[in-house]
């Protein structure tokens, strides 16, 4: 993840194409082990997991894929959050932006009224490409690294290669 102290080793990651090209070979594995893979802080996956699914004539369901059938890609504000060791609240560990803080807040009135969180659990705010994906549900792009390409949380995610349905080429 691009951010905090990884943000200066940023030229070493891989591409949009060598990710998803990763997410692919991750969701081939799962028929390979006895593990329970978890694709962690890889919202992609979520998408790539439905797609191929439905292509392999397979109904996503925790029957047949566990967690990644109940869970979803970022979890940033929604199901998740981050309180720092000094009490700062934020929406998750990469994404650095400040939603409150438990030293002068009740956590309760952080992950209720906070704006960044409240902001998040509305997919409808989500900037195209993502906030017009079909995906955005299950997806949902990380926040994280949208902020630290464009200080927007709210932008598209920089690494999907994935063209959405009602997206103009």
């Amino acid at each position: 993840m691009p951010t905090g102290r990884g943000k200066y080793i940023v030229d070493t990651a891989i591409d949009a194409k060598e990710y998803e090209k990763t997410l692919n070979w991750f969701y081939d594995q799962r028929d390979k082990t006895s593990l329970q893979l978890k694709a962690t802080c890889a919202p992609h996956y979520y998408r790539i997991l439905r797609r191929r699914a439905k292509a392999e004539g397979k109904k996503v369901s925790f029957e047949t894929h566990g967690l990644d059938a109940v869970t979803r890609g970022c979890l940033a504000g929604t199901g998740f959050c981050f309180v720092s060791h000094v009490g700062r609240v934020q929406t998750c560990g990469f994404l650095d932006v400040t939603c409150g803080d438990i030293k002068t807040q009740h956590f309760k009135d952080v992950w209720e009224n906070s704006d960044v969180f409240n902001k998040l659990r509305d997919f409808n705010n989500l900037e195209p490409k993502c906030g017009i994906c079909e995906y955005k549900q299950v997806c949902g792009g990380c926040r994280a690294r949208a902020y630290e390409a464009t200080g927007n949380y709210l932008a598209q995610e920089p690494l999907c290669t994935y063209q959405p349905a009602g997206q103009k080429q």
